[in-house]
Parts: C-alpha cells; structure tokens; sequence
C-alpha cells in the first residue's frame, strides 16, 4: 500500500473533539503534521475566510468539526455547522487545491439510531436506505450529498466515514459495569445493535483514507467485527427487533457474535479491519 511523503501537512476540523484528539495524535506519530482547526481555539467553519486560509499549502483535509448530536444545537445550529460548514471546508479544500476529504458522517444516516425506526435488514450496510429524520442524521445526509455533487464536479476524492457509536478505552469498563448494575440497560430506552468501534480504529480507517489511492466519493461504514452484547447476535435480533430479515445468516453460523452491522466497504476500498473486539477486552 503507498505511503504518502513524511511530514505532509492535514487540516483537521475539530481537532480537539472526542474523535478528533486521537485522530490528531494518530497522524502525528505517522509522520502527518496536523494543522488543527477547532472553535475550542475561536475557528469556526461558518467563517468561509478563516477555513480557506487554514487550508492553504494542505494536501489533504480530515472534516471532524460538526455539531455531533441532536442536543447539542438547535436544528438552526446544526445544520448551520454540519451542512454550511462542511461546504465552507470543501470550498476551502478546491482553493488549496487538495487531494482528497475525508469527511465524518454518521451511522445516524439511516435512521436507526436512538430508536428511531428498525432497520430494513440485518446486517445494516452502506447500500441501506438513507431515512433520517432528526436533525443531526439529515444534517449529515446532506453532507454526504454535498461530497458526492463536489467530487462530481471538482474530481477530488471525497470519503465519508460513517461511524457507529465511537468507544475510547475507558467505555468498554464503564458498558459493562452499567450492564452489571442494570442489565436491562443493555436495550432500554432503545438498541443500538450492539454496534460500536474504537475510536483507535476510526484513526487507522483515517489514515487508509489519507493513503490508499482512490477516486470518486465513497461511503464507509465503520464498525467492530462483533457486537457488544451479553447474547449472540441473532438471538437479540429475534428478542429486539423481531420481523427484521437477515440478509446473510451464513455470517452469524460462523461467528454467533458478529456484528450486526457490515462494514465489508470499509475493507474492500480502504482495506480496513477493526483491531478492538468487544470480548476479550481490548488492550
């Protein structure tokens, strides 16, 4: 796989963000030099002026910055930061003449999270439909519109990475002791499917999409390759969200634990696999 030269400059939006701290450290200790944009330091991606100069002498841009939950803004804001702001970051990234975008999306695109409706099929992949309906998951279906329509008319590679629920180290300790003090939290208010992925592992998928040679726009589920549950997959499919086909019960006879989400998109294109498992515990 080609190695992109040593101390290539990166913009990274939202640099300081749960996602964005270890992403940052992740390309830095591969040899990136991360120019970071964040309004933690006064950047905000609503000012068109300040992304383009951020970007400048960058040959790629890593787009994190968002409004990253329907209660964290009005629906005014977050579409504001993660539909304007996203345009203001690929207009910038056409300016300075970039590569490529990676550009974080969101499982949420489909409309399946928090209980908003069931899935069509199991495993969720990347051709599901799109059927947001809340502000932060039609925020980001517009987002990946807008990266499609540019790499159409630009002939930059765009990447939007999808992430289910997105662990660091110490979420796998505090799940379980939740589990242990109220098992029943394992599915109430809602079930996410037992979907989740490191956040180590979104860095690696980060770096394979700054790497690997690509064109056109991709849209990349990331997810673990099992599910974090105390039952196998299709029994908790049966018990939660009865009625719902699985479209490749072959996966789940030989591996009863596999996800119920595919992230074979992610591997065919970026050649990606997550390391962190649910069980045995991650180091």
């Amino acid at each position: 796989m080609a190695e992109r030269a040593p101390r290539e400059r990166v913009l990274v939006t939202g640099h300081r963000g749960h996602i964005g701290v270890p992403v940052a450290a992740f390309l830095r200790r591969r040899g990136y030099h991360v120019a970071g944009f964040d309004r933690a330091d006064g950047a905000d991606v609503l000012d068109p002026a300040a992304v383009r100069r951020a970007a400048v002498g960058c040959a790629a841009v890593v787009h994190l910055a968002a409004l990253a939950h329907d209660s964290a803004g009005s629906p005014e804001q977050i579409m504001a930061v993660n539909v304007l702001g996203t345009w203001h970051v690929l207009l910038a990234a056409e300016a300075a003449g970039v590569s490529r975008v990676i550009c974080f999306s969101s499982a949420q695109v489909f409309g399946t999270a928090e209980g908003e409706r069931l899935p069509d099929y199991f495993p969720v992949d990347d051709a599901h439909p799109r059927r947001a309906i809340r502000p932060y998951g039609l925020s980001k279906c517009l987002a990946e519109d807008l990266c499609d329509g540019f790499t159409r008319r630009t002939g930059i590679a765009t990447v939007a990475l999808r992430p289910v629920a997105v662990w660091d180290q110490a979420a796998y300790a505090r799940v379980r002791d939740r589990w242990r003090a109220q098992p029943r939290a394992e599915w109430e208010p809602y079930w996410e499917y037992g979907a989740f992925v490191d956040v180590r592992d979104v860095a690696a998928a980060v770096r394979q999409a700054l790497t690997v040679p690509l064109h056109g726009h991709h849209r990349l589920l990331l997810c673990a390759p099992d599910i974090a549950a105390t039952a196998p997959s299709l029994e908790l499919a049966a018990r939660l969200a009865p009625g719902v086909p699985i479209t490749d019960p072959d996966r789940y006879q030989a591996d009863p634990w596999a996800a119920l989400v595919d992230w074979s998109a992610a591997a065919t294109t970026l050649g990606w696999r997550a390391a962190r498992r649910w069980s045995p515990d991650p180091a």
